[in-house]
């Protein structure tokens, strides 16, 4: 199983927990897809909570990278599905 999904798989609040409780935390760095999710009331009480920034990791440029490559993602999907649709017509 790739590290990728293997984080998916532990709570988000969990995660927080143990890097903010690791004593090596500077601030919360939150992978964008995770950091979305994340309503600013959420984020304000992480913050409050552990009295520690919550970021996502390539701050804006990041999210920006995330959102492109989910819509990459979903055109090329859309684009398959075309044209499986052409070939069983």
């Amino acid at each position: 199983m790739a590290i990728g999904q293997l984080h998916m798989l532990t709570p988000l609040a969990d995660r927080i927990d143990r890097w903010a409780t690791s004593g090596k935390a500077t601030r919360i760095l939150l992978h964008p897809e995770d950091y979305l999710r994340l309503n600013e009331k959420k984020i304000s009480k992480y913050e409050t909570q552990y009295g520690l920034p919550v970021e996502p990791l390539g701050g804006e440029r990041g999210i920006q990278d995330y959102l492109n490559r989910q819509k990459t993602a979903e055109e090329i999907e859309e684009m398959r599905l075309e044209k499986e649709a052409n070939a069983n017509a």
